[in-house]
């Protein structure tokens, strides 16, 4: 069934155990939502979930902590197992590893075109801000009288697009696609795998704010 072009955008973000990386990822994004303003707090709306959820555990406390560091306010997280039905409602699953992506997409065969790893869709995004910037006119000024698409339905064309860079964008380095996994491993670690979503999430912003202010998706 496809969302009512003004039904929110909803992102649902993905790892293993759904206690570390994926909630730090959801609060993140979260956090540059709410920083934004309106309309995006109340055009997209974020969670997460696991493949193999330790279900009912609060966020990891090192991942917690260094997602406060960054900027998230904490909520209070419980852990999901990932559904087929999450999925299909999603219009954008961001998943922590090749694993997490291959696990959406035999849940929910449909979804191939709008589950990525976390740092290819940065990669992609940044692909469709430079095409845009090429191949597009801006979008009009308000008051000439044509519509423009809402929010939501921005933001789904834009991970449709997305999608379409696949194989035009130069495939990432294996050792660096994935987010790392910190789960009861040392602070470094913590750090490490915090600072990829961190960096991921600010390419994500910026080529997002790009597309938005004026170049059409």
């Amino acid at each position: 069934m496809m969302p009512a072009s003004d039904a929110p955008f909803s992102v649902l973000v993905v790892c293993t155990g759904n206690v570390c990386r994926s909630p730090q990822t959801a609060q993140l994004l979260q956090a540059k939502i709410e920083e934004a303003g309106e309309p995006w707090p109340s055009s997209v709306v974020v969670a997460s979930a696991g493949t193999r959820a330790l279900e009912g555990s609060p966020m990891d406390e090192h991942s917690a902590g260094l997602a406060a560091k960054l900027g998230a306010t904490g909520t209070d997280h419980k852990a999901r197992q990932l559904t087929p039905g999450m999925i299909e409602e999603a219009d954008l699953v961001l998943c922590m590893a090749r694993e997490h992506r291959s696990g959406v997409v035999r849940a929910a065969p449909r979804s191939s075109r709008k589950a990525f790893l976390l740092t290819e869709f940065a990669d992609l995004l940044e692909g469709v801000e430079q095409a845009s910037s090429r191949q597009f006119e801006p979008l009009p000024p308000p008051g000439l009288g044509v519509s423009a698409p809402s929010l939501p339905e921005q933001l789904r064309q834009g991970v449709e697009r997305a999608a379409a860079q696949r194989g035009l964008v130069p495939p990432r380095d294996p050792d660096t696609i994935d987010v790392l996994d910190p789960y009861q491993r040392s602070p470094k670690v913590y750090r490490e795998s915090a600072e990829q979503v961190r960096l991921s999430l600010a390419r994500i912003h910026g080529s997002v704010r790009k597309l938005a202010q004026g170049v059409p998706w």
